[in-house]
């Protein structure tokens, strides 16, 4: 069982899957005037991407966009990214910096960067994988991270 906190969304019945991952780009223009605003879009943060943990059988109707929509449970899900090799450590807890780098060709830039995380996001790390070749000399490895949100504390 996934002990990430568990977040309660409305997603597209096409969408509704377990293990579906999908990036929440924010409320569209009519979600304001939706009496479900505030469970579906409102309890998400923009640009993070999460994973369906669980459907549940509610089916609601969105009025602004007449789409039906699933009732689901979700969680921030893992961001593979590149790290020091000092802080890759299975389960060690850090606090991300994207690498300052300008090596716009580098075959590790999306690691280095990723789109998910922001500098100075607090993240555990799930997993360690094997080390970068960096143009910069640096010693890096690739990872997977998951966020946790400062009101959540390391179980």
């Amino acid at each position: 069982m996934d002990k990430s906190k568990t977040i309660i969304t409305l997603l597209g019945t096409g969408q509704a899957k377990v293990n579906k991952i999908f990036i929440h780009r924010g409320s569209g223009s009519k979600c304001h005037e939706c009496k479900y605003f505030s469970v579906c879009v409102k309890n998400l943060e923009k640009d993070r991407i999460y994973r369906v943990v669980n459907v549940r059988d509610r089916i609601l109707k969105c009025e602004p966009y007449n789409l039906e929509m699933r009732v689901v449970e979700v969680v921030e899900a893992e961001v593979p990214a590149a790290v020091s090799s000092k802080q890759a450590i299975e389960g060690a807890m850090l606090t991300f910096h994207p690498q300052n780098c300008e090596e716009s060709d580098c075959e590790n830039l999306i690691l280095c960067s990723p789109e998910f995380l922001r500098d100075g996001d607090r993240c555990e790390v799930v997993a360690v994988y094997e080390s970068l070749k960096c143009p910069r000399g640096f010693q890096l490895k690739r990872v997977l991270l998951k966020r946790v949100p400062s009101s959540q504390k390391p179980q």
